[in-house]
């Protein structure tokens, strides 16, 4: 190979190269709001609890890691804080009056205007000890669409309406199945 075929090939692994370092999936870039769906893990057919709306805020670069807040546009009272390094994203948070809790742990598979993701989604109440676990679910995310931007400090004052099972009575947890679906999951833009 000569010089300067020898630089063009240098010279197009390097843009090769930052072009999939700027490939990197972002859940907030490109459409923040995101639908997140439970399946009973515990379940042979891993059949399907619930589906709801969560909404990326703004991160900030920390390190290595996208980090910001998140809340729910389905489910009351139910928000918290994501990190993301890469296709790798780390979640916690709260509900219930910070009495029910939520960790969710999942990879971005595909970087398309439609990221597919998958991972794990678990929920427990706080008892004084270890806790009462109310599940353990694999769970499937997609990007949808834009949420509402709000500040992190306005997240006690924003009202999401109840969600219903379909026996009538309100639903106590995020990822509880038999909700009855919902058809609008908050957004104010969906994607094409």
């Amino acid at each position: 190979m000569n010089m300067i075929n020898g630089k063009l090939a240098v010279g197009m692994l390097c843009l090769s190269a930052a072009a999939a370092v700027n490939a990197d999936p972002n859940v907030y870039a490109g459409g923040n709001l995101w639908s997140i769906t439970a399946y009973d893990d515990s379940s042979i057919v891993h059949t399907q609890w619930a589906t709801q709306g969560i909404c990326f805020l703004p991160p900030v670069m920390t390190g290595t890691h996208l980090r910001g807040n998140w809340y729910s546009t389905t489910f009351p009272d139910w928000n918290g804080v994501y990190s993301q390094e890469g296709d790798q994203v780390f979640m916690h948070g709260d509900y219930a009056k910070d009495v029910g809790h939520d960790g969710i742990d999942f990879e971005v598979i595909t970087n398309s205007p439609r990221n597919l993701a998958g991972g794990h989604w678990f929920e427990w109440r706080e008892n004084g000890g270890f806790g009462n676990t109310i599940g353990f679910a694999n769970t499937k995310l997609e990007r949808i669409g834009y949420c509402k931007v709000i500040q992190p400090a306005d997240l006690v004052n924003l009202y999401v309406a109840p969600r219903f099972l379909v026996d009538g009575r309100i639903a106590q947890q995020p990822g509880e199945a038999n909700q009855i679906p919902l058809n609008d999951l908050g957004a104010i833009e969906l994607l094409k």
